[in-house]
Parts: C-alpha cells; structure tokens; sequence
C-alpha cells in the first residue's frame, strides 16, 4: 500500500511516525498501526480496558475501535486521547455479562443474571488476588465494575459460602 503526505511526496520508507496521545508523545516505525498497536505502545494494557479517540478538526472526537486500522501518514491523524472502556465484561456463576454502567449493586448484578427473587440470595465478588468480598449486607450499594472483568457468584441465602 502506497501512502502520500500533504506535498504529494511518498514518505521515506525509515521515517517513524510521531503522534501526541493525551498529550505525551509517541513514535511508531510504520505509518498503518490499528487501536490495539496504539494503546499498546502507550502502556494502556489489557487494551480492552481502554476506549481510544482520535482527536479531529475542532473539537470532534471519533471512536477507534482495538481492530481499526489507522494510516498515520494521513494529515491530521496524530492526536488521540484514551477514556475508560464504554462496555464492562463480568462473570456471574461462571456465566459471561455485560454492562455498559461504570456501577452496579449486587441486587442489579443478581436481576441481570435472571436470578429472581434477589430477596433469596447475595453476592459474593472475587476479587484478583482470589479473595471474597461478601456484598450481603448491602445490596444496594453500587460496586464499581472493573477491567479487566469482575468475578461474581451468587449464594443463596441458606447456603454457606464457596471458599
């Protein structure tokens, strides 16, 4: 693929790539890079955590997807900045969620899940490191999803918890 800059000239085929991403800047060796390869390099791993904007004329921003590939060799692609990701994975007893709130209860994450009547059950959060975080007493209170995703297992209420 055969890129052209603003002169009309190609570029040198050694010629890095600088761009500004949040204010710091980078440098790529190639001129085709895609989402992913950006939020990589600027150490914003896993990059599923992250959503990635490029900075357009104004003060327009557009969404670059993790597999959207991006010609830096284009003028005016070199300013992006990153956010924290529009959509939260989780797991509720093993099964895969999604939520695109920064915050749910216990009782929200248990609705989600089908599990009705909520009155008859709590939730427990596993937290990284492997430890329970019982949410029983306050099922209403919001818990902050995480990225990458939260781990969940709901107990019923007569049952003891799985340790």
């Amino acid at each position: 693929m055969s890129t052209i800059n603003k002169r009309g000239e190609k570029p040198p085929k050694n010629k890095s790539y600088k761009v500004l991403v949040d204010g710091d800047k980078f440098e790529f060796n190639k001129s085709v890079v895609t989402g992913e390869e950006i939020l990589i390099k600027v150490g914003k791993t896993p990059p599923e955590c992250h959503t990635l904007y490029q900075k357009l004329k104004g003060c327009d921003f557009e969404k670059i997807s993790l597999d959207e590939v991006v010609d830096l060799a284009n003028p005016g692609i070199e300013k992006f900045t990153i956010k924290p990701p529009e959509v939260f994975h989780y797991t509720l007893d093993e099964e895969p969620e999604t939520t695109d709130s920064k915050t749910l209860s216990a009782n929200q994450i248990l609705q989600n899940g089908g599990i009705e009547p909520v009155e008859d059950y709590y939730l427990i959060e596993i937290d990284n490191s492997g430890r329970e975080i019982p949410h029983k007493e306050n099922p209403d209170t919001p818990i902050e999803m995480k990225c990458p995703g939260s781990k969940f297992v709901s107990v019923f209420r007569g049952e003891m918890p799985v340790s």
